[in-house]
């Protein structure tokens, strides 16, 4: 319990990112103490449950206020979700505990736990449903700047490794208290050392990066945040969403290269609607660079239907369409129901569930002769997808986000957090565009040039440039968390064979 409520103020808003560095050591000490491995996944379970039923708390209102849930329903179906999530992090404690079973309670096993955590990590990126890695052990530490600079080798389970490693260095010197030896001082050096070769590393990655010269802006964005809300009048937000961008452009009183409007709900087509696409393509000539909006995308299927894609859309400084990029990883039970067998459900709890079709493409466009690319709103979260687009040869990445959804809650200022690690792990200028906040262009560093607060009309402006140099995050992926996963193996299949031997030595001395 005292990990979970120390995570819940470690992570965004409360953003006490110190509690961080020992928020894991009392489940650690627990796990290492549990006289059963049942009891070591019931602790990590309920300390993990606890942090994600406050952290998410958020979402009942959504599903009841949007989805058309009932209010008992919803929070329900939150309480599930938490449980779920629980039970990937729960994994690793059950891991670790097994390990020290299994070796005859060899206190060295607890040493693996930071390798277990980053391999559940990357399992709870691809799963359940696509995956939900809203809440990694990094995403912890973005205030902490220097110190996630690492992200663009790494990415963001790097900084969950240092995070967990120092938090188990801690258990560690706490289980071995008294006479101490080498082995009780070994882990603790060990994680202190990988902690200051982070600090090094992120202190010249500032240097460099917000050094004069190397990735210096050229360019100015503006970001229009329309506040659109689903729960305007239909003349509203058909105002807001045409008349209500175009009168916001017309109060730019500075230069502007580039236009970029936000993901939020759409009255009107860009394709079918003569007069709304003219408008666009008139805003989009007063810029250098154009204008990236959102809009739904209709494609006719092969067999005749409608496809609707929740789709970015560039158009460059003459108003021409330079191309369309179609969400590809949509928000299960949002935009579309996850398996088949679960849409007579859905539908039955509740009436506004999305239909839209998943794209297939990482597309990126030219804008002045420079790589651009779009992600929408949720897809920000997901570091594989990001560097995709970068591994293609993107120099700049365009978030098109609607938090409005949340209202005023943890999850727009959590979304924005990890978007400052897309941004470090890339080394990318990051514009995201929020529909009702926040606003933000973020440099490769992670570092905020401007933003904008919530559930208000409001302008980000800020400065960017192209940069084409590739990470080795983004050149290799997720080649660290693959390693960390490759070692749990390892360790877990050693153990498993040396209990093979141990057994076949008793049965040979018996016989």
């Amino acid at each position: 319990m005292a990990t979970g409520l120390a995570l819940v103020a470690a992570f965004p808003r409360a953003s006490q990112g110190w509690l961080g560095w020992a928020a894991w050591t009392p489940l650690l000490v627990f796990v290492a103490q549990a006289r059963r491995r049942r009891g070591a996944f019931a602790g990590g379970w309920l300390a993990f449950a606890v942090e994600f039923f406050i952290l998410l708390r958020w979402m009942p209102e959504v599903m009841g206020r949007y989805g058309g849930m009932a209010p008992l329903l919803a929070w329900a179906a939150h309480a599930l979700l938490a449980a779920v999530l629980a039970c990937y992090p729960a994994s690793a404690c059950l891991f670790v505990k097994h390990l020290m079973v299994r070796r005859g309670g060899a206190p060295w096993a607890l040493l693996v736990f930071p390798f277990a955590w980053v391999a559940v990590e990357l399992l709870q990126s691809v799963s359940p449903m696509g995956g939900l890695p809203w809440l990694l052990a990094g995403y912890t530490q973005t205030r902490f700047l220097t110190l996630i600079q690492c992200a663009d080798v790494a990415g963001v389970y790097g900084v969950s490794f240092i995070v967990v490693s120092v938090n188990t260095a801690l258990a560690w010197m706490w289980l071995r208290r008294g006479p101490r030896g080498f082995a009780a001082y070994a882990p603790p050096v060990a994680a202190g050392a990988l902690l200051l070769a982070a600090l090094a590393y992120g202190h010249a990655a500032l240097q460099r990066w917000d050094g004069a010269g190397h990735a210096e802006p050229r360019y100015h964005a503006a970001l229009l945040q329309g506040n659109i809300s689903v729960e305007d009048s239909w003349e509203a937000m058909n105002e807001k969403f045409e008349a209500g961008y175009v009168r916001m452009a017309d109060r730019l009183d500075a230069p502007v290269d580039l236009l970029v409007l936000p993901e939020s709900p759409a009255p009107k087509r860009f394709q079918s609607d003569g007069g709304y696409r003219r408008t666009m393509e008139a805003l989009a000539r007063r810029y250098p660079l154009g204008l990236v909006l959102s809009n739904i995308n209709a494609r006719e299927r092969g067999d005749g239907t409608e496809a609707r894609y929740n789709s970015a859309f560039f158009l460059d400084g003459g108003g021409r369409l330079a191309g369309v990029y179609d969400k590809i990883h949509l928000v299960p039970f949002g935009e579309y129901i996850p398996y088949g067998w679960l849409s007579s459900f859905a539908e039955t709890v509740s009436q506004d569930v999305g239909t839209f079709a998943d794209g297939s493409d990482q597309r990126v466009f030219g804008f002045g002769g420079h790589p651009v690319n779009a992600v929408i709103c949720f897809e920000a979260a997901f570091p594989r997808l990001v560097r995709g687009f970068v591994a293609q040869g993107s120099r700049l990445i365009v978030n098109l986000v609607n938090d409005g959804w949340y209202g005023v809650s943890d999850a727009p200022y959590q979304h924005l957090e990890i978007a400052r690690v897309r941004a470090v792990e890339n080394r990318r200028y990051l514009l995201r565009a929020a529909n009702s906040g926040v606003s933000a262009v973020i440099g490769p560093t992670g570092r905020i040039q401007g933003a904008t607060g919530l559930m208000r009309e409001a302008v980000c402006r800020g400065e960017f440039a192209f940069i084409a140099e590739e990470t080795p995050y983004a050149r290799y992926g997720d080649v660290f968390p693959a390693i960390c996963v490759i070692i749990c193996a390892v360790v877990g299949m050693g153990g498993f064979v040396l209990e093979l031997s141990r057994r076949r030595r008793k049965r040979c001395l018996r016989n």
